[in-house]
């Protein structure tokens, strides 16, 4: 069967992409407004101790410099906030200290509801202290907090392209309602920090959301993007020198573990964190526990390409965001059970440094490998930035097993040709069991204004690549020349009760190396953010794939939701279509609901069927994702999980359960965030590497201090 070989949007596209590129060209001209001067403040050293209590009345804070007022990202672009926020900043030995003023005509409407940390604060009031603390405009640290006093932090890097939230860093934070809005207090220890300290200026901004107006505010005005490193303004006034640098953290611990129809067992293991300099630090491990770590969520495969799960394991998270690339050189997913790691993060002579080694039996991820001997894992990052916020890079990968070695060395770039105008790029050699075919990279000049995006990408892979690069990365096809571009405009209405809407294009096609068409597809959605509250997506997806024979599939995508501003959100989607000569019908539907302050709980469930199916393919996937605390340090957590087939048309009333998970999680962080108390009940997967299938009962007890 033959089908033709170009999408009927084809020409639509055509015209899209010299529209684009038109648009973009003059963007540059005359539509993008010239950057404003580079913002500053001052940090005056605290005489005092600095209580972290969300309570202003140390005498440092009424002498310390201080931002009035911040301007709107969205919903108006370039205006003042209506929302007066005053900002203080100070510092001492130990800590840099953040306080925010946050006024609010109506406190009553403050929306704070989540509680567990690093949540994304989407759909709640927050601020958020932004920290470039080499000034090198690539790279920073963010601090976000709500009015409950609940934290998320994470990394940037690649200049705000790569939003790592997984890290976790030790410091304080505190928050309060009051009659007249709320108020926060951030204490940032440059223990948890790496940071030149010879040096007295760093990249700062800060950010205010204001969730029911779906308002995001900037200390820096002019942005291309809120994540943009490059744009922060600047603190001045440190003197680091005399700064206090804790040399070592040693984190051991002793978990005890009984499983039904087993013996109990014990485990035991050690974290240490060594910092060579303010600048450069290892850590390293031995016989990490990777019991208690949450579950994967159930996905249904729509594609003939293996899927990519996130990493949940704390050792892998620290500077995971360095290993980020398009194309994934490390996938640290590839890498199960460890009885040690070693890593290194930091600068050295102006070069960001980040490494990895470890060992683990390739068996408890690879189906095809007999347990047995243990490979030996490599992974290293050099990057170099420019001050307009480009850099180059270097990273490789390996995997030593037998006596064989798989893995890439590839070179990187991120260029910034104006504030609107970059490009990225890959140029990777594999090595490993294929011999021919074993280069791929890319190319991808893009425009980025405020609201609008616009790239084209080719990207070469060679016959061999995926064989020599997914022993320890992830590729999912290769033997292909790709073409792909995208064009969005998000247009901010804020009248009529309509918000924004956003339109987007994707077009994507490869074909083999020798030439032949493999695969285009033609992808097309609007989204509409209407009354405040709701949010309507419609997207129309048609493709062309050509394996055994050849294959047109169609996707139809409704979703909408509904956000209270009040704690609760309720989601429904419905997708249907044709994919690989089946119909497919599936319906998700999600309620998230604030139960009390402190106490959320979130439900989902996915129906998915096909016809014709099977018992496996026709499914219920439900979860359950529950967490109550007490006090940040103090929580508990529920996370259950079930698949279930379906048969015929209708589901019968003895489903068949084909899997199930169950955790059930205790948590007093006596010493925050390492030393901790961990009771936690698990049916299902007992650890991480376990197979899919496994269905085992196990209690832990698992305590860790911090010396």
């Amino acid at each position: 069967m033959n089908f033709s070989i170009n999408p009927p949007g084809f020409s639509l596209i055509v015209k899209l992409l010299s529209a684009g590129t038109l648009f973009c060209g003059l963007s540059v001209v005359s539509l993008f407004p010239a950057l404003a001067l580079c913002q500053t403040i001052t940090a005056r050293q605290a005489d005092t101790p600095i209580r972290i209590d969300a309570v202003l009345d140390e005498k440092a804070w009424a002498a310390a410099d201080s931002i009035d007022g911040l301007t709107q990202f969205v919903p108006v672009y370039n205006e003042p906030s209506p929302f007066a926020t005053t900002i203080y900043v100070l510092y001492d030995s130990e800590a840099l200290y953040v306080a925010f003023r946050c006024l609010d005509p109506d406190p009553d409407k403050i929306t704070a509801k989540d509680t567990m940390r690093d949540a994304f604060f989407q759909n709640d009031d927050a601020i958020v202290v932004l920290l470039d603390t080499f000034n090198d405009k690539n790279s920073a640290y963010y601090f976000g907090v709500n009015p409950l006093g609940t934290i998320q932090d994470g990394r940037l890097a690649d200049n705000g392209g790569i939003d790592d939230i997984r890290w976790d860093g030790r410091w304080q934070a505190a928050a309060r309602i009051t009659q007249d809005g709320w108020v926060c207090e951030v204490a940032i220890p440059f223990s948890t920090l790496k940071y030149d300290a010879k040096a007295d200026v760093w990249g700062f901004t800060v950010e205010r959301r204001v969730a029911r107006n779906r308002e995001r505010s900037f200390w820096t005005c002019n942005l291309v993007s809120p994540d943009r490193v490059s744009t922060f303004g600047v603190l001045t006034g440190l003197n680091l020198a005399t700064t206090t640098v804790k040399r070592h953290t040693i984190i051991p611990y002793a978990q005890l573990q009984v499983t039904k129809g087993e013996k109990p067992n014990s485990q035991y293991g050690v974290d240490v964190r060594y910092n060579l300099t303010s600048r450069l630090g290892v850590e390293a491990t031995v016989n990490p526990d990777f019991a208690t770590v949450e579950a994967d969520v159930e996905q249904v495969n729509l594609t003939r390409f293996e899927l990519s799960y996130p990493e949940k394991r704390p050792f892998f998270l620290e500077g995971a965001e360095n290993y980020s690339t398009r194309i994934k050189q490390f996938y640290s997913r590839r890498i199960g059970e460890i009885p040690w790691g070693v890593k290194l993060n930091g600068k050295v002579f102006g070069w960001k440094l980040n490494a990895l080694t470890t060992q683990s039996d390739p068996s408890y991820t690879d189906a095809t490998i007999k347990k047995g001997k243990d490979a030996v894992y490599n992974v290293i990052r050099l990057t170099h930035e420019t001050k307009n916020g480009s850099n180059l890079g270097l990273i490789g990968a390996d995997r030593f097993y037998g006596d064989g070695h798989s893995g890439s060395l590839g070179l990187t770039s991120t260029l910034f040709v104006t504030d609107v105008l970059g490009m990225t790029s890959q140029l990777i050699k594999t090595w490993g069991e294929m011999d021919k075919g074993t280069w791929t990279g890319f190319i991808r000049p893009a425009f980025d204004s405020p609201f609008t995006h616009f790239h084209v990408r080719y990207s070469h892979y060679g016959a061999g690549v995926m064989e020599n690069i997914n022993p320890v990365g992830f590729v999912v096809d290769d033997d292909r020349r790709e073409f792909d571009t995208n064009l969005r405009r998000q247009f901010w209405i804020n009248r009529y009760g309509i918000d924004q809407f956003t339109a987007g294009v994707n077009y994507n096609r490869y074909t083999s190396q020798a030439g032949v068409l493999r695969s285009w597809e033609d992808e097309n959605n609007v989204t509409l953010q209407f009354l405040k509250k709701w949010e309507w997506t419609v997207a129309y997806t048609e493709e062309f794939k050509r394996y055994e024979k050849d294959f047109r599939n169609t996707f139809v995508n409704n979703s909408l939701q509904y956000d209270t501003k009040q704690g609760t959100i309720v989601s429904a989607e419905y997708t249907f279509g044709k994919n690989f000569e089946r119909d497919f019908d599936n319906i998700k539907c999600g309620l998230g609901v604030k139960v009390l302050d402190g106490w959320d709980v979130e439900y989902n469930l996915s129906r998915f069927w096909f016809s014709p199916g099977s018992n496996e393919d026709n499914a219920w996937i439900h979860y359950v994702r529950s967490t109550y605390y007490v006090n940040p340090d103090l929580y508990f957590k529920v996370f259950y999980q079930t698949k279930y087939s379906l048969w015929g048309n209708v589901g019968p009333f003895d489903y068949d359960l084909l899997r199930k998970n169950l955790q059930l999680l205790f948590v007093w962080r006596f010493l925050p965030p390492f030393g901790s108390l961990q009771l936690a009940y698990q049916e299902g997967r007992v650890r991480y590497t376990d197979n899919a299938t496994d269905d085992l009962k196990a209690f832990f007890c698992k305590l860790s201090w911090i010396l």
